[in-house]
């Protein structure tokens, strides 16, 4: 039982850790875990299983959900960004 409760402590500490990244301006710091996760995984899992099969399939589950926490938190930056770019684009307009 402590070790479920730790091993999910774990992943969301993850989880909140890869919100934090994704939410920064740069882009690169929201794909370090993703590309530790591919780095790590793609070697172990053709160790074990000589090649693709459907269980790389099953471990790229936990690099797909960290993706789309990183997809999601840019769309949202990308938004408020494309948002001040319209904002400086209308007043430059009607400045003019």
């Amino acid at each position: 039982m402590i070790r479920v409760l730790i091993l999910l402590i774990l992943i969301i500490c993850v989880l909140l850790l890869q919100i934090i990244l994704s939410r920064t301006k740069s882009k690169i710091p929201g794909l370090i875990l993703p590309a530790v996760m591919v780095i790590c995984y793609v070697p172990f899992m053709y160790a074990i299983t000589g090649g693709p099969n459907i269980l790389w399939l099953i471990a790229t589950i936990p690099i797909i959900v960290l993706l789309v926490i990183y997809f999601i938190c840019r769309r949202k930056y990308r938004n408020d960004q494309m948002e001040k770019c319209r904002f400086r684009i209308w007043s430059e307009v009607l400045n003019d």
